[in-house]
């Protein structure tokens, strides 16, 4: 817990104009004293004596009490333990204290205590606040500790820096400003990379997210396989499946193995693109080195082999399938009526259709549409709804990667 005094008076023999304390959840006082010299060095964050009361503080101004010896103002106390501070409390003491320099160092202190972490609101509170003050080292400080502490970089963190360097246009700019956050001692870890990386892809800035994924490579940095696979759901998108192929040899490269989402993701690109060899060439290879497919990756290549036309294909594959430990689901089973049912092959649609049922799949499972199958001009009519939409790649990873 932290209990903030404003220092009126000398203090234990030395003469400070500024100084601050804190209690912890064990009740031990900290304190702070900003002409010592106070700026991220925990040495000069000295714990004082234990409260008998076990203090929990409420933000609010009790009055003059005497400490050591001299008047401090004792900004908040209460009676109720509580076991953390909140992100509103910590917030509340910072908008309390108008001088940026004292703000720095209660949040540097609030960093030091045990049990309590900031969290992204308060630390942008922080970082605008520098930033209306001019402070921009205060604020490499700032995100330097989000980073240590693994505190999320959300968009306004960095569209608060951006307008402190004076650059214009929001996120998109992201791959012109890292030099000049670099040259003002914002360094970014790989985390923070990683994360600038999906801020840029989710409003669709695909060639701004891959040139801050070059910038990335080029310090030595190595992204994610969450990275990799959202630039390639991406790129998916645009049927850039010259970029997703580098991409992939990149990941090798940088000792990544490539996961079985990395693969579909691949397979389903070079499918849609017509690039039906490359793609069965990608689930062969996944098989060599021991990344076996799943019911997706054998949905997705079903699918574009049905659309390419080569049924004979889909149905090899299909057979390999039921005999993996991968059954064929309700997604598969739509998958090969509906493009068989195209085609006018009405045997297979049957055959497919008592054996989703056989392996407990009921006919309405698939939603509210419907698809016809002609037999002797009688229709029959199966529950449906474009359910391919549901395996759509782009939708199943951008749910397994957030």
């Amino acid at each position: 817990m932290a209990v903030l005094l404003l220092c009126s008076s000398t203090m234990c023999c030395s003469s400070v104009s500024y100084c601050c304390a804190f209690t912890d959840t064990t009740t031990n006082v900290y304190f702070l004293s900003n002409n010592n010299g106070f700026f991220g060095k925990a040495n000069n964050c000295v714990k004082m004596k234990s409260l008998p009361n076990g203090s929990m503080l409420n933000w609010k101004k009790r009055g003059k009490n005497q400490v050591g010896l001299g008047a401090h103002e004792v900004v908040v106390v209460s009676d109720k333990r509580k076991s953390s501070v909140s992100s509103e409390e910590v917030i509340g003491v910072l908008k309390s204290i108008s001088d940026p320099s004292s703000a720095l160092s209660y949040f540097k202190v609030v960093s030091l205590l045990p049990k309590i972490v900031h969290t992204t609101e308060a630390c942008n509170y922080m970082l605008e606040f520098s930033r209306v003050h001019g402070r921009i080292e205060d604020m490499a400080f700032v995100f330097d500790l989000m980073q240590k502490q693994v505190i999320n970089r959300n968009l306004n963190t960095y569209l608060t820096v951006f307008k402190a360097l004076s650059v214009k246009g929001g996120i998109r700019q992201a791959p012109f400003v890292l030099g000049k956050m670099r040259e003002a001692g914002f360094i970014l870890n790989a985390y923070s990379y990683n994360g600038l990386i999906h801020l840029l892809l989710q409003p669709g800035y695909c060639s701004e997210a891959l040139e801050v994924y070059k910038r990335m490579i080029s310090e030595g940095l190595k992204p994610s396989m969450k990275t990799y696979s959202a630039l390639m759901v991406a790129l998916g998108k645009r049927r850039d499946t010259r970029t997703i192929m580098d991409l992939l040899e990149e990941m090798k490269s940088l000792g990544l193995k490539p996961n079985i989402y990395t693969y579909t993701i691949c397979i389903r690109v070079l499918g849609r693109a017509g690039k039906i060899d490359d793609a069965c060439g990608i689930l062969r290879k996944m098989d060599d080195e021991g990344c076996g497919p799943d019911v997706v990756t054998y949905t997705v290549l079903i699918d574009a082999l049905c659309a390419a036309g080569k049924l004979d294909k889909a149905m090899e594959l299909y057979a390999k399938m039921r005999a993996s430990s991968h059954k064929p689901d309700q997604v598969t089973y739509i998958t090969l009526m509906d493009k068989f049912s195209d085609c006018g092959d009405l045997d297979s649609v049957k055959m497919f259709w008592r054996e989703m049922e056989a392996d407990g799949y009921a006919p309405d499972v698939c939603g509210s549409g419907i698809f016809c199958v002609r037999h002797d001009e009688d229709k029959r009519i199966f529950s449906e709804s474009s359910y391919l939409q549901h395996i759509d790649l782009w939708t199943f990873e951008a749910e397994k990667i957030r």
